[in-house]
Parts: C-alpha cells; sequence; structure tokens
C-alpha cells in the first residue's frame, strides 16, 4: 500500500491539516460523513452513477505497486 500510485506524490495528496480542519468542521456540525477536496468530491459523485465492476476497476487501478513491473 505505501508503494500504490494513489501515494506516490505527496504533492497530489491532500493537506492533511485541510482534511483535519474539513472532519473538525462536519463534527461540531453534527454530520456524519464528510468528504474533503474537489477531487474526493468528482471521484465520490462518479463512484454513485458507475457500475460498481466499474468503481472496483478503478480503485484497482489506484492502488497498484509503482514498482508493478508489466
Amino acid at each position: 500500500m505505501l508503494d500504490s500510485k494513489a501515494i506516490d506524490k505527496e504533492s497530489k495528496m491532500a493537506d492533511p491539516a485541510k482534511v483535519a480542519r474539513d472532519g473538525y468542521d462536519a463534527l461540531m456540525a453534527g454530520k456524519d460523513k464528510v468528504v474533503s477536496g474537489v477531487k474526493n468530491k468528482v471521484m465520490t459523485a462518479m463512484s454513485n452513477v458507475m457500475p460498481e465492476t466499474a468503481v472496483a476497476g478503478m480503485i484497482e487501478k489506484q492502488q497498484e505497486p509503482v514498482s508493478k513491473n508489466k
């Protein structure tokens, strides 16, 4: 997991302080769920309308090791 494409480049990852702030604000507002960041919101929206097999394939590609030889 630590070698996956999802976390290959730290610059592509969400700012931990922003994610924590979003979570804290949601908690204080009584929300039981929050999605932080535009990319995550788009992916969440897409996963609600895509077939589960397509979503699973998308997640599988994100979790592939960077060093995987093809």
